[in-house]
């Protein structure tokens, strides 16, 4: 942890130092917020996007300082994790898919009996979590190239710069989802490989609870980063727009 921490501020200099602040911030919500709070028996889902909230605003605020990139891609990516959400929570309706299926559910279950814990979101605020860096990631590479666009080519309309920022986002996306993906199918590995030494096929495979989780939370993070570039694309967009126009009035 040490040598990472070093090896940003190295290569990174004053703006690595920044993200080591902001990334020990982030833990540090997570510690000593999220986890007391979710322990206390408050909604996980509500406590997770309060914290998802903050460390987006404190992050961006460290790395860009208050200006209109961070800002949109602040609300960009907080649009994101909450489509993220929405999906999360719809599949879970519709497949009836818990944490009462997850690996840790015993455990929580003894935890439970002595804390006011909630068990039914901490699968969603899972997801949540897991899924935000990836957002963030990308609304700050659609808001960046924005404004450079915008400075350099004031003329430019809300509508070109909404098309540039969807072109920028189209050849980001793909990698970015890939990541998601490639990360919960690493964590499932060993797990996936034990299951199908067994001789199990593909498609009682692929609906064990165990791997229908893993789809899920790979899914409905995908898409929470896909629709983050239109979400970013067209608030910067706007906001580049007034900008202008205040300019002239």
């Amino acid at each position: 942890s040490a040598l990472f921490l070093i090896t940003l501020v190295v290569i990174g200099g004053k703006q690595g130092f920044k993200a080591v602040v902001g990334l020990i911030f982030t833990i540090l919500c997570i510690v000593f917020i999220l986890v007391p709070l979710c322990l206390k028996g408050y909604s996980s889902v509500l406590i997770t996007c309060l914290v998802i909230l903050i460390t987006n605003v404190a992050c961006y605020a460290l790395i860009g300082g208050i200006q209109i990139k961070t800002v949109t891609a602040c609300m960009g990516s907080m649009c994101g994790v909450l489509v993220a959400a929405i999906l999360a929570y719809l599949a879970q309706q519709l497949t009836g898919l818990t944490t009462f299926q997850m690996d840790e559910a015993e455990a929580l279950l003894l935890v439970k009996a002595e804390y006011p814990l909630q068990m039914r979101g901490l699968f969603i605020s899972g997801i949540l979590i897991a899924s935000m860096g990836a957002v963030m990631d990308i609304a700050m590479d659609i808001a960046s190239s924005l404004d450079e666009l915008h400075k350099h080519k004031p003329e430019l309309t809300s509508r070109e710069l909404f098309k540039s920022g969807m072109n920028i986002g189209r050849d980001a996306m793909g990698t970015m989802a890939n990541t998601l993906v490639l990360a919960f199918a690493g964590t499932s590995l060993n797990m996936m490989i034990l299951i199908y030494s067994y001789g199990v096929s593909f498609n009682q495979l692929i609906n064990t609870d165990f791997v229908a989780i893993e789809i899920i939370r790979a899914v409905a993070g995908s898409m929470g980063i896909v629709l983050t570039v239109p979400f970013v694309a067209a608030i910067s967009a706007g906001a580049y727009h007034r900008k202008k126009e205040t300019k002239r009035n």
